[in-house]
């Protein structure tokens, strides 16, 4: 079984969103998905076939001042840095239609990683058509302090990558044979524990198993990599990597540097195109 692993990292995944275009136009096709974040909020795009959805959706509304802003903390309903209503509702459902119909016809599995606050542990839940409202997209998306958590089943979650950002070992263990990840940053980089994690530990004090979870996020991060890379060297993982992110923010809304990412997403694949189909022995 192939599998197909996708990091998040918020508007860096345009650089995944290229990669996957290229991987549309050249037939790649996988059986099985879990992403983080933003990776799996753009992968489903892959699956449904829609080549182009993420990058026109990138070119016309990122830059919107209806898609994010600090404005949006101070409206009762929302109360999260991104407007959630636009994001996840207007833009699937009306601007930049997402095709369902095409997504329900996969025969496969795709899962979105979400953090249980009062755990602190990931959850892996598959990813349905019938989820119209983007209300597991949203969780796993809902990064601390830019979202509120979102309630799913009675439980309330935030952002897969903060027990899970890098969920390889997940695809292995579901029965993957091969698998492709895409990740936002360079092969080089080791994630050092970010200056905020203190505050961020005392804010959520009150659910010590998140607030444990923030706290061994970048080891966990960085031993999720180790695993991949090992898997990479054993000839079991395939990796997408851009080359440098320097200057790539996670909240970027200039268009044209989001093409940048793109165009680094979609040429990487196509120049390793070749070795990608031996990968896959296709």
């Amino acid at each position: 079984m192939i599998g197909l692993v996708l990091e998040g990292g918020a508007n860096r995944t345009y650089y995944s969103i290229g990669v996957l275009d290229a991987f549309l136009d050249n037939s790649i096709d996988v059986d099985f998905m879990v992403g983080v974040s933003a990776g799996i909020a753009n992968g489903v795009s892959y699956i449904s076939k829609q080549r182009g959805r993420g990058l026109e959706l990138g070119m016309k509304y990122i830059c919107d001042k209806r898609y994010m802003g600090m404005k949006y903390f101070f409206k009762r309903k929302n109360r999260s840095y991104y407007n959630l209503d636009f994001v996840f509702n207007e833009i699937p459902n009306k601007h930049v239609p997402f095709d369902y119909d095409t997504y329900d016809k996969f025969p496969g599995k795709v899962y979105a990683v979400i953090t249980n606050i009062e755990t602190g542990e990931p959850e892996y839940r598959e990813v349905e058509s019938s989820d119209t409202s983007w209300q597991l997209i949203q969780a796993s998306c809902a990064l601390p302090f830019m979202f509120k958590p979102v309630e799913i089943d009675g439980n309330k979650y935030f952002d897969g990558g903060c027990c899970d950002p890098l969920p390889v070992r997940f695809a292995f263990e579901s029965g993957c044979d091969k698998v492709i990840t895409i990740i936002t940053r360079e092969l080089s980089y080791e994630k050092e524990t970010e200056k905020d994690v203190a505050f961020s530990a005392f804010a959520y004090r009150k659910h010590k198993n998140f607030a444990n979870a923030l706290k061994n996020r970048s080891k966990v991060y960085n031993e999720s990599r180790s695993f991949l890379f090992e898997k990479m060297n054993s000839g079991e993982a395939f990796v997408f990597a851009p080359k440098n992110t320097n200057g790539w923010t996670r909240t970027e809304r200039r268009p044209e540097m989001l093409k940048i990412m793109y165009d680094e997403g979609y040429n990487d694949a196509l120049n390793r195109m070749d070795e990608l189909k031996k990968f896959l022995e296709l």
